[in-house]
């Protein structure tokens, strides 16, 4: 009889592991997708590695106040090779903002401050013009 239950016991334990795993592996698939509403672009570049920051705008009407807030995604594209043309973009941070400056900020601690890109404009700016023209 206790070899029926430890039989029992090691299938439920599999079963939860591989149940797990799946959980695990989904989440970390769906973690890497960029979604395309942003309304900026921040890069910064070094040989072989482009770093981006994503902004992303949300609007939010609370008894007749407008209430911004921004949303980033930092990334970090590196070649899959030597020989490979072809590129991975992997997200290394993600965060919210309440506060325009901050953005700044956070793009600049990930290196992705060598130029902007104002997609409601389709123009590209240096970071110091961009905070001059972005108040």
């Amino acid at each position: 009889m206790k070899k029926k239950y430890f039989i029992i016991l090691i299938t439920i334990v599999i079963l939860i592991s591989i149940i797990g795993m799946f959980f695990l592996l989904s989440k970390n698939e769906s973690s890497n997708e960029i979604p395309n509403d942003y309304i900026i672009i921040f890069k910064g570049e070094n040989g072989q590695i482009v770093n981006t920051t994503y902004i992303y705008e949300k609007i939010e009407k609370k008894k007749k106040k407008i209430i911004k807030t921004y949303k980033y995604i930092n990334t970090t594209s590196t070649y899959n090779g030597y020989d490979s043309s072809s590129w991975t973009e992997e997200v290394t941070k993600k965060g919210t903002l309440k506060k325009k400056n901050e953005i700044f900020i956070i793009a600049q601690e990930n290196n992705a401050n060598s130029y902007v890109k104002y997609l409601p404009e389709d123009q590209i700016y240096t970071i110091e013009d961009f905070k001059n023209i972005w108040k």
